[in-house]
């Protein structure tokens, strides 16, 4: 058995979200990539569902969701299309629940302010460090 350890010495943070040099003021190529690849992101959401349905809760997992303008545009893409899907279908939209990761130095207090803009989506958020 192979067990990987890191060190914090090799971890890596992003900067504090009020810097020129922060992921909140660089992050528009990560959206743009995320825009791209949502057609791939439908069928395998579609996929999923038409093998699981009905299902009461969903869980989405974001791993390393950093603190920045893009920290809920991949869930709400996610929800969307669940969403939609299930709005096609004529099926009841499942509860959702979003886990929240990242490293712990990175700015959750900063993630969970933004969470007002969110909450207009029906779900339940948690971070995990």
């Amino acid at each position: 058995m192979f067990i990987a350890m890191a060190s914090s010495a090799n971890v890596h943070c992003t900067n504090a979200t009020d810097k020129q040099i922060s992921y909140a003021n660089n992050s528009s190529l990560q959206k743009k990539v995320l825009l791209k690849t949502r057609p791939f992101l439908e069928d395998t959401i579609k996929d999923m569902l038409s093998k699981m349905v009905p299902v009461p809760c969903i869980k989405v997992a974001d791993l390393g969701c950093a603190s920045g303008p893009n920290t809920f545009f991949p869930t709400c893409e996610v929800m969307d299309i669940i969403a939609s899907v299930c709005r096609q279908a004529h099926w009841e939209s499942p509860e959702l629940q979003v886990f929240l990761n990242d490293l712990p130095q990175n700015d959750f207090n900063t993630v969970f302010k933004s969470i007002p803009a969110f909450n207009g989506k029906p779900c339940f958020v948690a971070g995990v460090a």
